[in-house]
């Protein structure tokens, strides 16, 4: 991770990932936490910044934590969370499939 201008202490940090979580958009974090607009979406915009890396960290536990607990209730019979879990998993799929077909990522 580089350097930018932006510096947020580690509990900070864990406030982004929550408040990303929570589904605050980058603009909102910052004015939370007193900062100005271009300097967050600066640093949220350069992809190996510990503000990226936190605010797209805090939205991926959110999802994993509701997928874990939809897979729990798909395992135990519930239809509906077996439906949402393949809706789920193909939907993964194909974010996979545009991110290596428009930008050449790899994928698992």
């Amino acid at each position: 991770m580089r350097d930018y201008e932006v510096r947020l202490s580690q509990e900070q940090l864990e406030e982004l990932e929550d408040l990303s979580g929570a589904g605050y958009c980058i603009e909102k974090i910052a004015l939370y936490f007193d900062i100005p607009k271009k300097k967050m979406k600066t640093d949220y915009s350069q992809e190996d910044s510990w503000v990226r890396y936190h605010y797209d960290r805090g939205i991926l536990l959110v999802d994993a934590k509701a997928g874990i607990e939809l897979s729990k209730s798909a395992s135990s019979g519930n239809v509906t969370a077996h439906q949402q879990m393949v809706k789920i998993r193909t939907s993964q799929r194909l974010e996979g499939l545009r991110k290596r077909i428009m930008y050449g990522e790899e994928i698992d």
